[in-house]
């Protein structure tokens, strides 16, 4: 039997386990390197492309799967459980502030254009900045105050790592936003059985 390729649109469930995929897998990839991740961006796209519930759906879950692995396999008992509940309750609630601003920035423009992959990158610069200075926060008040930081100690330390993370959204977002976009518009490509000619009359 003759098997050709076509595209098959992708209902928002399937849409949004690919994002989670996407994100729990590269989270995890990159872990040996701080501030290189792609979860921000998939938050953003979980807004752009989906909206309503997937906008806490999407990001709560690439870090509640990621955490499992993470605070039991590499950090073990590094951290107190006050110490992973405070600080995940400001990375959780950043990234989702980040899909909710970043739909509500750009949701009604999603177009296959140049411009729209541009305002998407664009926006997700001071995104990050905003995540990181909320994180940062979450990380004095539940972590380093106890061990005598200043919180304008750990904002300064946060510098260098937040310029590291903004070039890892410049990274993805044009690599996740081209991928994710175009699968929204025009679907996954399948292989099927190839339709027969229409015959001549």
């Amino acid at each position: 039997m003759p098997l050709s390729m076509r595209l098959r649109n992708v209902p928002k469930p399937a849409f949004a386990g690919l994002l989670i995929a996407a994100g729990v897998i590269g989270r995890i990839l990159f872990a040996g390197a701080a501030n290189v991740e792609p979860v921000l961006i998939l938050s953003m796209l979980a807004g752009v492309l989906l909206g309503g519930l997937y906008v806490i759906v999407v990001p709560v879950a690439i870090l509640g799967i990621s955490d499992v692995f993470f605070y039991t396999v590499v950090y073990g008992s590094t951290y107190s459980p006050v110490s992973i509940l405070g600080l995940g309750l400001f990375m959780y609630t950043g990234y989702v502030f980040v899909a909710a601003v970043g739909g509500f920035a750009i949701r009604r423009r999603v177009l296959w254009r140049t411009k729209t992959i541009a305002i998407f990158t664009a926006i997700s610069v001071p995104l990050t900045v905003a995540y990181d200075a909320w994180t940062a926060f979450g990380d004095w008040l539940f972590i380093t105050s106890r061990v005598g930081w200043t919180l304008p100690q750990v904002y300064a330390a946060q510098v260098p790592f937040t310029a590291i993370h903004v070039f890892s959204s410049l990274l993805f977002a044009p690599i996740l936003g081209v991928t994710f976009l175009a699968i929204h518009l025009y679907g996954l490509p399948v292989v099927g059985p190839a339709e027969a000619p229409a015959e001549s009359q």
